[in-house]
């Protein structure tokens, strides 16, 4: 390994990171299938430099969802700040580096269309700090998917790592995460004899009435809830509804616009951080009964739909409360 990749890894693990590997920029390019080629961010870089940073798991210990929304922004925060300085760092030693936007989502979620000039899951899997998993979270082997991804380009030439050599998510072998997804937005029914990576996938116009609740395209539906709506308007009863308070905190501290679904990240079981979150009092129940049932039948595996606890039900699809709240 190179003094230059030795040194850079140990001052991003310094910084805060808890993994760190390397993808050539070409190898990369050469297999995406998309526009999120490395050539859409910017030309002439060798190397890209990716990284992981787990969210506080003190708060994943907790039944208070704002908070751990709050905490999902605040390690986002430290991801931003760790590429200021990896690319200060490399700069400082004649090295030029961009830091490749965070994911940019659309109103319509079409999943044809690219989601940023990355995707970074698959730039992490890449570089052998983790493997993406059947609801294509990154899974890292300490955190699982309890944690949030970044990378920087470099024009420094950087020996790539290998990627790990097998997947960590177990796919519906294991399958909790299908059965709590509040939208039911993950694979459930697969055929039987196919690999993990040939199923893993996402709906994700469905995954954002959870994960994007008090989001952009919440938002843009509760306003057309309220102008189809045949009720004559009220301003009192949309101004006083909890969407709308919610909706203000969310424009200032963003809880709720992103990172605000937690469910497959509560019964996840990779990671070393598992067992000491899941003996708490506020995890216990997080896979309702009866659990997940498997069916192997026909040439398929399919597995049981649950939905997350009765108790949280409540704080999932919220695109028409403006217009429903016209109607008491």
């Amino acid at each position: 390994m190179s003094d230059l990749k030795t040194e850079l890894k140990a001052f991003a693990v310094e910084r805060g990171a808890d993994g760190v590997g390397i993808v050539s920029v070409a190898a990369f390019e050469a297999k995406v299938p998309n526009l999120q080629k490395p050539s859409s961010t910017g030309l002439g870089y060798r190397s890209i430099v990716a990284f992981y940073r787990h969210a506080l798991s003190g708060a994943f210990m907790t039944k208070h969802v704002p908070l751990q929304s709050l905490n999902g922004h605040l390690t986002m925060d430290d991801i931003e700040r760790l590429q200021m300085e990896l690319i200060d760092w490399l700069e400082r030693r004649g090295h030029l580096g961009v830091a490749p936007p965070p994911e940019a989502a659309f109103l319509d979620l079409d999943p044809r269309k690219p989601m940023g000039t990355l995707d970074l899951k698959w730039v992490c899997e890449e570089a052998g700090i983790g493997t993406v998993g059947l609801n294509l979270n990154f899974l890292s082997p300490n955190y699982a998917s309890r944690v949030y991804i970044g990378c920087i380009m470099t024009d420094a030439e950087i020996e790539p790592d290998p990627p790990m050599a097998r997947d960590l998510c177990p796919g519906v072998s294991c399958g909790r995460c299908g059965v709590v997804c509040p939208p039911d937005a993950i694979p459930r029914d697969v055929a039987l004899e196919a690999g993990l990576r040939e199923y893993r996938t996402l709906n994700k116009r469905q995954c954002s009435l959870g994960a994007e609740r008090i989001g952009i395209r919440s938002i843009h539906l509760n306003i057309e809830s309220v102008l189809n709506s045949d009720k004559p308007f009220d301003a009192d009863a949309v101004l006083e509804s909890p969407y709308m308070r919610d909706w203000w905190q969310s424009v200032n501290s963003k809880v709720g616009a992103f990172a605000a679904c937690f469910e497959c990240m509560y019964v996840c079981p990779v990671g070393d951080d598992y067992k000491a979150m899941y003996k708490t009092a506020d995890r216990a129940g997080d896979l309702p009964k009866p659990g997940v049932k498997h069916q192997k039948e026909d040439g398929h595996h399919r597995i049981n739909w649950i939905g997350p606890p009765v108790a949280r039900v409540k704080i999932f699809n919220r695109d028409s409360e403006l217009g429903k709240a016209l109607e008491k």
